[in-house]
């Protein structure tokens, strides 16, 4: 029974000083300072008082050194999140400065296109009035032709001057016919273009 007591005794004066140092956050395993403890107790108990302040100073540091490590660990993190925050910051602003600028691009281009269509519709609204003119023109003159001739007034002089003057309408006519022409598939071209850039800037 007295050896029972004494078992007890040690474990509890053990378990006091384990506490007192605060071993379970730096300790995993208590054994082998258990085993010392013990033998020192049992073959040296002097050297018990300075074994159990060498543990003292021990323990005390590997704390400091573990609230320290904690410590550091915890600035890391923090850094480690600030920098994580600030590198999305950048992406986000770059993301958004990238969509300003092509916002920017498609809407110069939209408005440079739109400028030269609208010219261009300008252009062909002016073909179209000097082909008018010149068909109108060319009737007046067929008209002519045919009072003259019907009236008997015809000279070789007035054939050969009515003959010339047609076929330079003529002319003219084909040459607007074909700047005309050739107008309305620059400009229906533009209109396409347009059309895809608007397309693009509502993506």
């Amino acid at each position: 029974e007295d050896t029972v007591s004494d078992d007890e005794d040690e474990e509890f004066q053990f378990s006091n000083l384990m506490d007192r140092l605060g071993a379970k956050k730096v300790l995993d395993d208590e054994s082998d300072v258990k085993q010392l403890w013990l033998q020192l107790r049992k073959d040296e108990p002097h050297l018990l008082s300075n074994f159990e302040e060498f543990l003292v100073r021990i323990f005390s540091q590997l704390q400091e050194a573990d609230n320290e490590k904690n410590e550091l660990e915890c600035a890391l993190k923090k850094k480690i999140a600030a920098y994580d925050e600030e590198i999305q910051h950048l992406y986000e602003e770059m993301e958004q400065q990238i969509k300003k600028e092509k916002e920017q691009f498609l809407l110069k281009d939209t408005e440079r296109f739109q400028s030269y269509s609208q010219e261009l519709e300008c252009k062909l609204l002016s073909k179209e009035q000097e082909l008018e003119q010149l068909v109108q023109k060319q009737k007046r003159l067929e008209q002519q032709c045919t009072e003259l001739l019907s009236g008997k007034e015809e000279t070789k002089v007035e054939n050969t001057k009515l003959k010339l003057t047609n076929q330079e309408l003529l002319r003219d006519l084909e040459r607007t016919s074909h700047e005309l022409s050739l107008a309305q598939e620059q400009l229906q071209v533009l209109q396409e273009e347009a059309s895809r850039l608007h397309e693009e800037k509502e993506m």
